[in-house]
């Protein structure tokens, strides 16, 4: 018998080596002690954070909803509380929302959902790592298609790829890396075309200009994500939500989300966010939106920078003249953490940089242009 156990663990070992891992970075606390440096001098720009949302106003948050709850009990009246918020604050009805943890359990649930053996799930190249990721841990085939050179989707490509076994259509917009939003009509184009369901993930869409959220009343096969981890700030707390129409939105809720999903602290945090606090994150998106055009402009105005427009909270750029590894690893060395993307379509040497705060931002641009001068000298 114990010899069959071992056997099973080992074949479920093997086919795990065949799946990517999530690689999260260099984190804030081992970089701080690997440089010497004081936690609190790191900036951390390689995950799309929101340093925007000051962090004593969070806490206060926090310490509101620990007075008020009861962590003795399960939450299922703050999942109420949650959903009819979301309800108001998106015109939606309530019962066409998933409350999941993060948009990252959503993903895995519509995968586990959908996937089998044998099934195969369509995307776009570049894009979010963690949709390959959901596909494969189901056995199924992920395959992607290539956005065009001005980061736009090739619908007629994405189409023409979709095969008797392809189910699932997962379509990040704003996208990330690139950080741009995909036109509407054609996100709705291949929803219409389409035989299985499209995920429109669009967790950094209010800091861009456009939704398809109006469409997922209508549109049987599509579902739109969400996540409070981006605009709202609450990356460490993990709530995310999906919109959906009311028939599939029920048989995710009652028949695959498991119960209690989320914390009692992080859906209070979340429900008070919405109600008594959207004007405060409003004007902190705003901001954001504004230092991310002073940021696309300084970093344009560096010799050997090349900045893309952003519709996210976040920056893609490229060096001309140097590998973009070599960028990454002395801005490590000066307590700065970014994102190497590396190559993304033709444009090779891609960096991506979180927008924050303008002085983080201004010492961000200074460590960058000393490193580029380090290099030509």
């Amino acid at each position: 018998m114990n010899l069959g156990k071992k056997r099973i663990i080992r074949e479920v070992i093997a086919d795990a080596e065949n799946l990517s891992k999530y690689d999260v970075g260099e984190t804030a606390r081992g970089l701080a002690s690997r440089i010497s440096m004081k936690d609190s001098e790191i900036l951390k720009l390689n995950s799309n954070e929101n340093l925007f949302i000051p962090l004593d106003f969070l806490r206060n948050i926090l310490r509101q909803v620990i007075d008020e709850i009861d962590p003795r009990i399960y939450p299922r009246d703050e999942v109420k509380d949650l959903k009819d918020a979301l309800s108001k604050h998106l015109s939606v009805s309530p019962e066409e929302i998933v409350i999941g943890t993060g948009s990252d359990q959503i993903i895995d649930l519509v995968s586990r959902m959908f996937l089998r053996r044998g099934d195969e799930a369509l995307s776009i190249t570049p894009t979010f790592v963690v949709y390959e990721r959901s596909v494969k841990i189901q056995g199924a085939e992920y395959k992607s298609v290539p956005l065009k050179d001005d980061f736009s989707l090739d619908v007629e490509a994405l189409l023409s790829s979709v095969t008797p076994n392809t189910r699932v259509i997962f379509l990040c917009s704003p996208n990330n890396p690139t950080a741009n939003q995909f036109s509407y009509k054609d996100v709705l184009s291949i929803a219409e075309n389409f035989d299985g369901l499209v995920v429109v993930d669009e967790a950094y869409a209010d800091f861009a200009g456009a939704t398809v959220l109006d469409q997922s009343r209508d549109l049987e096969n599509l579902i739109v994500f969400r996540t409070f981890s981006k605009v709202f700030g609450l990356a460490g707390l993990r709530v995310g939500y999906a919109v959906a129409n009311q028939d599939l939105a029920k048989i995710i809720n009652e028949k695959f989300q498991m119960p209690y999903p989320v914390s009692l602290t992080a859906l209070r945090v979340a429900t008070k966010l919405l109600e008594e606090n959207f004007k405060f994150i409003e004007s902190k998106i705003f901001e954001l939106r504004a230092e991310r055009s002073r940021l696309i402009d300084a970093l344009n105005g560096i010799g050997g920078i090349v900045a893309f427009p952003s519709e996210t909270n976040f920056v893609l750029f490229r060096t001309v003249n140097i590998d973009s590894s070599v960028v990454y690893r002395a801005l490590l060395e000066r307590g700065i953490i970014v994102r190497d993307i590396g190559q993304v379509l033709k444009f090779r040497n891609c960096l991506r940089v979180t927008v924050a705060p303008a002085q983080i931002m201004k010492r961000f641009i200074k460590e960058l242009e000393e490193v580029l001068d380090e290099d030509d000298a």
